[in-house]
């Protein structure tokens, strides 16, 4: 493949403070004459008008509320890369992370060879006990559980920091599948894994994540995510995890998590981390209840 150009694709919607720092650094990462930068934005307020604005060398593409997914969709369908790669719009590139993604394609020049960088809390931010378990034992990332950075489970195909050489990408309808709201980079991961996928790992190549996250909004976030995950059964059976019971008996451990919660950060890790997942387990399978066609 030689050098391969870069397409670093973009979705945002209302998040004009962190799609600017996220502009700001990844324009310093590219190459300007072979890369481009494509921002897919769906439907944002009058904020984004000037990130347009200060960003000329970035491609814009307008949707309205068509969701994440569109969004990627209308952006690789414009990119003109060898390799396309795949940032969230609260991700800050750390040094060098464009080009560790570039040099993984010039040495892999598979069409089915993708790599997967690390996303992880900005270290410049408060970075709470319970945002340590998301990423490490909870519902988000567990980049640490990668046993083989040569050999990754397609599960671990995230969105906010991954490449994918252009051609393979094409080879899949969509290729993100737009019915769904979440689990829509692991739906992708699994499909291009039946067509050979070999996903790679680089922990140096870091994205930052500029979001935080308390066990409220983990709560809810668990609570959509179950909704979603009931229309995900129904289109691609088995990606989903289970839900726990709704028993009372389960109900009556979740208050007792929710009233020892704002303790939980002096309490041993092994302790806050079970109120935390109780919390998070309870949420999904509330979620998974209360959306339609779940039977409940």
């Amino acid at each position: 493949m030689g050098t391969p150009r870069i397409s670093v694709v973009i979705p945002t919607r209302n998040r004009a403070d962190s799609l600017r720092s996220c502009l700001t650094a990844v324009l310093e990462e590219i190459d300007p004459v072979r890369d481009e930068v494509i921002v897919a934005d769906d439907g944002s307020g009058d904020a984004i008008v000037s990130v347009v604005n200060d960003f000329p060398a970035v491609t814009w593409l307008r949707l309205s509320h068509a969701g994440t997914c569109a969004a990627r969709n209308r952006a690789v369908g414009a990119a003109t890369g060898d390799v396309v790669l795949f940032l969230d719009d609260d991700i800050v590139c750390s040094e060098g992370l464009v080009d560790k993604h570039r040099r993984f394609h010039s040495d892999h020049i598979d069409v089915v060879d993708c790599l997967v960088g690390l996303v992880t809390w900005d270290q410049t931010r408060p970075i709470s006990k319970h945002m340590v378990w998301l990423e490490d034992g909870g519902p988000l990332f567990s980049f640490n559980t990668i046993a083989d950075p040569e050999d990754v489970d397609p599960r671990h195909f995230c969105t906010a920091n991954v490449s994918v050489k252009r051609d393979f990408l094409v080879q899949v309808e969509g290729p993100f599948d737009e019915r769904i709201k979440r689990f829509t980079d692991v739906e992708l991961g699994l499909r291009l894994a039946d067509l050979g996928m070999r996903l790679h790992f680089a922990s140096d190549a870091v994205g930052w994540h500029l979001r935080s996250d308390t066990p409220a909004s983990t709560d809810q976030r668990m609570f959509e995510v179950g909704k979603a995950s009931v229309l995900l059964d129904e289109i691609h059976p088995g990606i989903a995890p289970s839900a726990a019971d709704l028993s009372m008996a389960r109900g009556l451990r979740v208050l007792a998590a929710r009233m020892l919660t704002p303790i939980a950060p002096v309490l041993p890790s092994s302790i806050a981390n079970r109120i935390w997942a109780s919390r998070a387990a309870w949420s999904y399978a509330r979620g998974r209840s209360a959306a339609p066609g779940s039977g409940a």
